[in-house]
């Protein structure tokens, strides 16, 4: 049988930023004795990918069907007639975090009108065009360094809107400045009213959050989050929640939530604005087709609220519906905006893949966290941190040899097939010119979750990265649900909420024959490999952005301030009425802020791995 894996990254799709599934598969094999032939029918293995950073921006798709979801490391999330163009990962970066990360989160997106792109603007005025989208510039070309520097920019960019025609985009600040590139022109900013930004003598009331374009791109509005309204050039001014009565964000009557979005009719006669509640707010033509409060929700608090708070709104190419998407990726439509689908890699509470009969069948001990000083090779081997050029085959083939010993009578895991397992992943090292690995005296004895564990330092820390302190106790139990179940960890924005932890979430599942071959496969074949032997599903060409997504949530990098910390389990099928030669892997790695290590309870540190003979330095 082959192993099936599967993968996520809540904080990756560093990895595609935009992928759902991958799958890991390989050919089928026969072994024989000298009386029998047991022939195991490989499964195809499946992979799912996930970006735990937060979703930031939905656009209509150019073509007036489907959808693009953006998240904050550059994912594209592609639905209904919508076409994937590419992400950041397609330009070579690693998201926020990894090898060649993005200087600052994606914050907006904007449709190419022609239907055949889109482009994506970061918080520091960088611009990134895909497809058919012709880049005409970034807050760069200005002269202005980003978000620090010689000559930063006032405030950070909160937006961006596409020139009716294709030809250019505008940027919008949080202080209500705005920077025209190409065919769109300068009609104007806040500073045009005699605001002072956000602050000085006469400052706004509350920021910028968003841009509005005219039909025709002879202007546009500026909305802030207290739901003011701005005009410029050719845009009409049909009012604000001011005008409705509201009192901004606090006062006798403020709005619900903060507004986050808006948008304009295709006729140019109207507009709507979205607040965080999920509350939409329409002026002039803009009829007003529901919001979350009509699909039942009550908010973000109440008896039914929602599982994350709405970043921003599109509307369809018939000016009679719109969508509303949130943090989390939950996408709701209203009117004649059609409903294709939900960002699969960031679930919902209530919508989570985990479940299953199985149960974590792994018992740990819980250990305070003891301090531990670590060295490592830095810099590392030249290349190591880099993807493979191609996948590495298993030498020795530890399928074999697992097939083998699952014959004799043994199950998953065994110490003859782990070891075989880790003498390719040891292959795999020698290619990237690292050494073998030196794991603690006590491995093969280690449960499971601990080798997991174990694997993943050996291979962060042989790369210059900073080991993952331990295996924490509530990211066990989460890794446990994806294990349980076959599937995924159900890692969600909300996740951040149960722990300490910070930054993004990665998490990866793999159905195989050890927790070494789970992390052979992970690491050295996640690759291209060609028509009908690409293990990875999402791996669609050499250079698709979903190759090497389970690498990428391995050997993400950690934030000054902030250590890594991860979860795992491992459950043999059998429990799960499955094949005995066949175990489920999980693992989840996040960070905590260093004040935070020691509130949070470890079955199993680097510490201990490291006095049981772990040495990265061999």
């Amino acid at each position: 049988m082959a192993p099936k894996m599967a993968v996520r990254m809540l904080g990756t799709l560093a990895l595609s930023g935009g992928l759902s599934l991958i799958g890991i598969g390989a050919t089928g094999t026969t072994t024989s004795t000298a009386t029998t032939i047991a022939v195991h029918a490989r499964r195809t293995v499946k992979t799912r990918v996930t970006a735990a950073w937060p979703i930031t921006s939905i656009a209509a798709g150019s073509s007036g069907k489907g959808y693009l979801v953006a998240a904050a490391d550059g994912g594209i999330f592609n639905f209904g007639g919508a076409a994937f163009e590419g992400n950041t990962y397609t330009d070579g970066l690693t998201g926020l975090s990894g090898a060649h990360p993005l200087n600052a989160p994606i914050v907006g997106m904007a449709a190419e009108p022609g239907g055949t792109g889109y482009w994506l603007v970061a918080k520091d005025g960088g611009v990134f065009n895909f497809g058919g989208a012709k880049f005409a510039g970034s807050t760069y070309s200005y002269g202005i360094t980003g978000l620090s520097g010689a000559h930063p920019l006032n405030a950070p960019i909160v937006g961006m809107a596409a020139e009716p025609g294709g030809t250019g985009y505008w940027l919008v600040a949080k202080d209500g400045g705005v920077f025209n590139f190409g065919g769109a022109k300068f009609a104007g900013s806040t500073y045009s009213y005699g605001i002072t930004g956000l602050s000085g003598a006469h400052p706004l009331n509350a920021p910028i959050v968003g841009i509005i374009p005219t039909p025709n791109g002879g202007g546009y509005w500026l909305i802030a989050a207290d739901g003011g309204v701005f005009d410029f050039g050719n845009a009409k001014f049909y009012g604000s929640t001011y005008s409705q009565g509201h009192t901004g964000l606090g006062g006798s009557h403020p709005i619900s939530g903060r507004i986050v979005g808006g948008v304009a009719t295709p006729s140019g006669n109207g507009y709507w604005l979205v607040s965080s509640t999920g509350a939409v707010y329409n002026f002039g033509g803009a009829a007003n087709e529901g919001d979350t409060a009509s699909k039942g929700y009550t908010g973000l608090g109440g008896s039914h609220p929602l599982p994350a708070p709405i970043v921003s709104m599109a509307a369809d190419s018939a000016g009679t519906g719109y969508w509303l998407a949130g943090s989390d990726g939950s996408v709701y439509n209203f009117g004649s905006a059609a409903y294709s689908g939900d960002v699969p890699s960031l679930p919902t509470p209530g919508k989570s893949s985990a479940g299953g009969s199985g149960q974590n069948n792994t018992t740990v001990a819980t250990t305070q966290a003891p301090n531990v000083t670590t060295t490592y090779q830095n810099p590392p081997p030249p290349g190591s941190l880099l993807n493979p050029t191609t996948n590495i085959s298993a030498n020795p083939n530890y399928y074999s040899s697992c097939t083998n010993a699952v014959d004799g009578g043994q199950s998953a895991n065994s110490v003859p097939c782990e070891q075989s397992a880790v003498a390719a992943i040891n292959t795999g090292r020698a290619d990237q010119g690292l050494p073998a690995m030196s794991l603690p005296n006590n491995f093969y004895q280690l449960p499971a979750i601990d080798q997991l564990f174990v694997l993943v330092n050996e291979e962060r820390v042989s790369r210059g990265l900073v080991p993952v302190y331990g295996l924490a106790n509530p990211l066990n139990a989460l890794a446990a649900q994806g294990s349980s179940a076959n599937t995924d960890p159900p890692i969600s924005q909300s996740t951040f909420s149960t722990g300490p932890w910070a930054l993004g979430l990665y998490a990866n599942w793999a159905e195989d024959f050890s927790t070494a071959g789970s992390m052979y496969d992970w690491m050295y074949n996640d690759g291209w490999g060609g028509t009908g032997n690409t293990s990875n599903l999402a791996c669609t060409s050499p250079s698709s952005s979903g190759c090497w997504g389970h690498r990428a949530n391995i050997l993400v990098s950690n934030s000054s301030g902030y250590t890594p910390v991860m979860g795992a389990a491992s459950i043999n099928e059998s429990s799960l009425g499955g094949w005995i030669g066949f175990e489920s892997d999980a693992t989840v790695l996040t960070e905590v802020a260093n004040s935070e290590l020691h509130s949070v309870s470890y079955s199993y540190t680097w510490a201990q791995a490291v006095a049981a003979g772990a040495d990265p330095q061999t």
